[in-house]
């Protein structure tokens, strides 16, 4: 019983980290691309926003967000327990896909330095073809890696709403509303109505507060059920 009662707590622990690690992300996105615009105008221009940001907040944005990012992979424990009653191959798949996309973030996330600074040398120096093609093949690396990213998060997503609506999982049916790109969608929605000074700020991080929103969800309920058949368990 012991074990089990260490488990449980370990999963807490372990998803708290997580979620200090998205915290921290977060923090960073703020440093390295937040700007005092409207949420719509920041996500409507894009990374060329960055432009006239200082190379020093993107450096520090970078790395700070860089070495959390990998810490975002412990939020994953709650999800993964109470995804396992239902078996051993899918929810696993759900999780070590989404595990994957979150690592993609980390690729994704320092691009924006490179992408960054591209923009900043086309609008500071005198455009020319050369800094056009380079914000260019920055734009399509960036691209590229949102593409990974999202197509990663929507087949994870998928796997988690089949599990839960099949009913094998400690989850609620409900649940199944708030996979991961369902939260990024509610999120979005949302974020995007933020007016100035604040939007630019919030939008930078959409997708982070997304995974923080997620993971306080299945922390909350999957930690609740865990507990639950935890104290079942005893009993019998």
């Amino acid at each position: 019983m012991e074990n089990k009662k260490g488990k449980t707590k370990l999963i807490l622990i372990i998803s708290l980290l997580g979620i200090i690690g998205v915290l921290i992300t977060i923090i960073s996105d703020f440093i390295l691309i937040g700007k005092p615009t409207s949420a719509f105008t920041f996500l409507r221009v894009g990374p060329e926003s960055m432009w006239d940001i200082s190379a020093s907040r993107i450096t520090a944005g970078a790395f700070i967000g860089v070495m959390a990012l990998p810490f975002q992979l412990l939020g994953l424990a709650p999800v993964y327990f109470a995804l396992k009653p239902a078996g051993k191959v899918l929810p696993a798949m759900a999780v070590i896909i989404n595990a994957h996309a979150l690592l993609m973030g980390v690729a994704f996330h320092i691009s924006y330095v490179y992408i960054g600074s591209s923009w900043t040398l086309h609008h500071q120096a005198a455009a020319t073809l050369v800094t056009e093609k380079l914000v260019d093949q920055f734009s399509s690396y960036w691209m590229i890696l949102s593409i990974i990213m999202f197509t990663e998060i929507l087949v994870s997503s998928m796997i988690y709403i089949l599990i839960i609506l099949k009913g094998n999982s400690l989850f609620p049916k409900w649940m199944a509303m708030f996979s991961h790109l369902g939260v990024v969608v509610f999120t979005l929605l949302i974020v995007v109505v933020i007016p100035a000074p604040f939007g630019g700020y919030v939008g930078s991080a959409c997708l982070n507060l997304a995974t923080m929103i997620f993971f306080l969800l299945t922390l909350i309920v999957g930690y609740k059920r865990i507990k639950a058949q935890e104290l079942l368990s005893e009993k019998l």
